[in-house]
């Protein structure tokens, strides 16, 4: 397996570059409020994992897509519940080993991240002077850069002053010092998502905007 295929094919967990997005209002941003709940319970567990199921429905979807040629509604259309399928997805020229990995998505970013890391120093075609490595940075400084809360995504090789305990630079799982996941709000993840660093502007992967209260509400908000 190449390394243009397993980075190239793997590009959406790191994310294609929509284009360069400011850090001057992250403060700002970082604060924005989810939409006000008008019922007289509280829902914001349904809401918030309504908002993480459509976003691992999309995710399915650009695996199901690019391993097998045809996404849920053919595996599981009883998931789908009449939305409409993918535009423009196609299947892509795997070897039998990627395409299971994206077929069952096992282990998710850990596994495909252990996976490039094992490439991290092999140059990606057709960029000359790319490695495995360089370009997961770049993709996370694009992440960082629309969601615009600072650093909270990395690459798999970061200073030792980033790495666990500040004693590595090997960062095979994205996380601070202490080894702490980051956690992103529902505004950062669309403004990822969307390609556009705003939550209320639609486009990249959800060019119609994300489903659900949360996303939904979002897009009257921002």
């Amino acid at each position: 397996m190449s390394a243009s295929a397993s980075v190239l094919s793997l590009s959406f967990l790191f994310l294609i570059s929509f284009g360069p997005v400011g850090l001057s209002h992250a403060a700002s941003k970082c604060s924005v409020p989810t939409p006000p709940i008008n019922i007289p319970i509280f829902p914001t567990d349904i809401d918030l994992l309504q908002f993480a199921l459509n976003l691992e429905h999309m995710e399915a979807d650009w695996f199901l897509y690019g391993a097998l040629g045809y996404g849920l509604d053919a595996v599981a259309p009883e998931l789908v519940m009449g939305g409409p399928p993918p535009i423009g997805a196609t299947k892509a020229n795997l070897d039998n080993l990627l395409a299971g990995l994206l077929a069952v998505e096992s282990g998710q970013d850990a596994v495909i991240r252990t996976l490039l890391y094992e490439r991290a120093n092999e140059v990606v075609q057709p960029y000359k002077n790319l490695t495995v490595a360089e370009f997961t940075t770049k993709v996370s400084e694009l992440r960082n850069k629309l969601a615009s809360c600072g650093v909270k995504d990395e690459g798999l090789l970061v200073p030792v002053g980033w790495g666990a305990e500040n004693k590595t630079n090997s960062n095979v799982l994205s996380a601070n010092v202490n080894s702490v996941a980051y956690k992103r709000t529902p505004a950062e993840i669309l403004r990822i998502v969307y390609g556009t660093g705003d939550e209320g502007t639609p486009g990249g992967f959800l060019p119609n905007g994300g489903d659900g209260a949360i996303a939904k509400g979002l897009l009257k908000f921002a």
